[in-house]
């Protein structure tokens, strides 16, 4: 079976904010539950050693998650966990103590759509959170800011700025007041703690205009996708299920990605030729540069 660098799974689709630069999701509200995460988690051994239990949703919301990153460890998988930040003091412990946990990373930017009460709340949870890790475990905790271009800049006093300078003074750091923040500048806070900083990205949609035929993708070659109901897509950014494969289910992995769909997408790629109308949609694939033109 092909060996992926990491496996993506949706533990749910649901989530406690409505960020406007966040897919909405148009599938029906679902939450796997523990003997389907298991099943999954088996379905997948020997594709992969990493996971990252997101999708679309905010994974802290499972009720079971304790549970999830078990059976993670069980089975031998180390877990990335991306979350929104504002329900870490509900699974503080658990967070602490997983042993299968390897990586936090905390969406700050969501934060930039609260109120300003709730922002400082939660950012004051995120910063504690992030300096017990640091201390106390082996935890690498990423602190995203992934709105660069969207009008929030520390140049023009914007909640970057703002934000900034709460980071500055809780590590300690008074040069990050003044940091100029670049695409993939990675800033270490504290031991195995980083802010890290990547433009605003569009999620890919069928009723956007295409951006070109030609380039190519890490999916199905460094990573692929499954949904809260066992769907496996190619993508991390296919929030719909467009590019559906098959479903983890009903269906051996290998199975899946021997299906005709997934042998052209991943012969469309290698040659730098975009297969599905949807790639071609999709603003991110235009950061793995393409020596061919439209």
């Amino acid at each position: 079976m092909i060996a992926f660098k990491k496996i993506y799974i949706e533990i749910t689709n649901r989530c406690n904010l409505s960020c406007p630069f966040c897919a909405q999701n148009t599938r029906a509200a679902q939450t796997m539950e523990e003997s389907a995460f298991a099943e999954v988690v088996r379905g997948i051994k020997g594709a992969t050693r990493f996971l990252s239990l997101h999708v679309l949703g905010e994974p802290l919301l499972h009720h079971a998650l304790g549970r999830l990153l078990a059976i993670c460890g069980e089975q031998g998988m180390q877990v990335n966990l991306t979350t929104n930040g504002t329900l870490l003091d509900r699974h503080r412990q658990t967070l602490l103590t997983a042993p299968a946990l390897r990586q936090i990373n905390v969406s700050l930017h969501g934060l930039a759509h609260l109120n300003p009460e709730a922002a400082q709340a939660h950012l004051r949870e995120i910063i504690d959170f992030s300096q017990e890790a640091s201390r106390a475990t082996g935890l690498y905790v990423s602190l995203r800011l992934w709105n660069l271009g969207a009008g929030e800049g520390a140049e023009d006093g914007g909640w970057n700025a703002w934000l900034l300078e709460q980071l500055s003074h809780a590590f300690g750091n008074e040069e990050l007041c003044f940091a100029t923040l670049k695409p993939e500048r990675v800033i270490p806070l504290a031991p195995r703690v980083f802010l890290n900083c990547e433009p605003q990205f569009a999620w890919p949609r069928l009723d956007t205009p295409e951006l070109g035929r030609f380039g190519h993708c890490h999916g199905l070659r460094d990573h692929l996708a499954i949904l809260a109901d066992g769907t496996v897509v190619p993508c991390c950014l296919d929030a719909a299920g467009v590019l559906a494969l098959g479903n983890i289910f009903t269906q051996p992995l290998a199975d899946i990605l021997a299906s005709p769909r997934a042998r052209r997408m991943r012969e469309g790629f290698a040659h730098q030729w975009l297969v599905e109308p949807l790639c071609r949609r999709c603003a991110f694939r235009q950061r793995f540069a393409s020596p061919l033109h439209d």
